[in-house]
């Protein structure tokens, strides 16, 4: 399979706290011979900044190049805007960019600009200026439905200026790649080459979970059985607190426990936060590493993912975590977005919060060695490996 020059830029942090598809990706393109620069947002001094300072990932050589190179061998550029006028910033991360390319990269290999960031201020220039072979669009998320206030990076675009910034990046990309059913069908208005390309999850990382189970963190530990819990952002937008809520005052017997970031609150966020106050069975624990991921899930008896059915979900939403739940062995209860549909014997589709209360019950009831098995299968199935595979295999077929 050929090599390629690959400059990502992305819509999400290297050192996001939990790896998201972007870094899943870029990782493995890395360590099959790939040269992968990845590009994170542009990012104003402050609140993000300091966040990553505190996490000490920035030493004093870094603050000075905003360059470092991952544990994978892919570099990471972390461009920081000195002012808060994109027109004028954008044009020195092109130029850093450039420089960095020039440095990274070999000239017999193809270059591959994959867009992640389709909300990135100024993105034009970026297409215009930088060199190129092909021009990948990566689509994971229905970013025009994300809420402006929720917005990570204040430099994000919104409203009618993204949606027509998203439509003339799909229309001029070479291939583009969707990860939800409602995603294909909305940019395939743009460009025939569309392709549905599922989020899947880490199979090798979480398919031996079983063995950790003397492992599981004290915070946890402490909480009684069975524990129900969730893994990953609990943003208002798109997590759905009112059925939590009904879900556990329905079953006073289980513990639900709740681990993951809330929007832009740091790590001393509480339950109330959440709008969880007062349920003495729904425990919330704050963001966890994603290196220890897999303790936390040695010790959950089922996983659930209470997403609420709205433009954002339904019309672009694959969690990732599904398919993590899978390879881990353990039942999966679900709200009823389109993605799950394939995956229905396998998962526990709810389409009623009485539904989903009721699956919670049969999830923990039911499991079986069988069923753990068959669940392991489908992720063995729908792992990233497979999936950078195919994504190679589309672009080098579409040259």
């Amino acid at each position: 399979m050929k090599k390629y020059n690959i400059v990502c830029l992305s819509n999400q942090l290297w050192d996001f706290p939990n790896w998201t598809n972007k870094r899943h990706v870029m990782s493995r393109l890395s360590k099959l011979g790939h040269n992968v620069l990845f590009v994170d947002p542009p990012i104003n001094f402050g609140k993000v900044l300091l966040a990553q300072v505190k996490r000490k990932l920035w030493s004093i050589r870094r603050f000075f190049t905003q360059c470092k190179v991952s544990d994978c061998g892919a570099a990471v550029y972390t461009p920081i805007n000195l002012l808060p006028l994109s027109f004028i910033t954008s044009k020195f991360h092109i130029k850093k960019i450039r420089k960095l390319s020039r440095k990274q990269f070999t000239n017999k290999n193809e270059t591959i600009l994959w867009i992640y960031h389709v909300q990135l201020a100024d993105l034009k220039s970026y297409l215009d200026r930088l060199e190129y072979d092909i021009l990948v669009y990566d689509c994971v998320d229905n970013y025009g439905a994300i809420p402006e206030e929720k917005a990570f990076f204040r430099t994000n675009i919104f409203g009618e200026e993204l949606k027509v910034q998203e439509r003339s990046l799909t229309t001029r990309a070479n291939i583009v790649f969707a990860s939800a059913p409602g995603l294909v069908d909305k940019l395939k208005n743009y460009n025939k080459k569309v392709y549905y390309t599922p989020n899947v999850g880490d199979y090798k990382r979480f398919k031996d979970v079983v063995n950790f189970k003397d492992q599981v963190p004290e915070d946890l530990k402490s909480i009684p059985r069975p524990r129900v819990g969730m893994l990953g952002s609990l943003d208002e937008y798109k997590f759905d607190a009112k059925l939590v809520r009904e879900v556990a005052s329905d079953n006073l017997e289980v513990s639900f426990v709740l681990i993951g970031q809330i929007a832009l609150k740091d790590k001393n966020a509480t339950i109330n936060d959440l709008g969880l106050g007062g349920l003495k069975n729904v425990y919330y624990l704050g963001a966890k590493p994603y290196e220890n991921k897999h303790l936390y899930m040695a010790g959950f008896d089922a996983e659930m993912i209470p997403y609420k059915l709205n433009d954002y979900t339904v019309g672009g939403c694959f969690p990732v975590k599904f398919h993590d739940s899978l390879a881990a062995g353990l039942p999966v209860i679900v709200t009823n977005l389109p993605a799950y549909a394939p995956f229905e014997e396998v998962s526990y589709i709810s389409k009623t919060p009485e539904e989903f209360s009721k699956n919670i019950r049969k999830a923990l009831d039911e499991d079986t060695p069988a069923r753990i098995k068959a669940r392991q299968a489908v992720a063995k199935e729908n792992d990233w490996e497979g999936k950078v595979k195919k994504m190679l295999e589309l672009i080098e077929y579409d040259e």
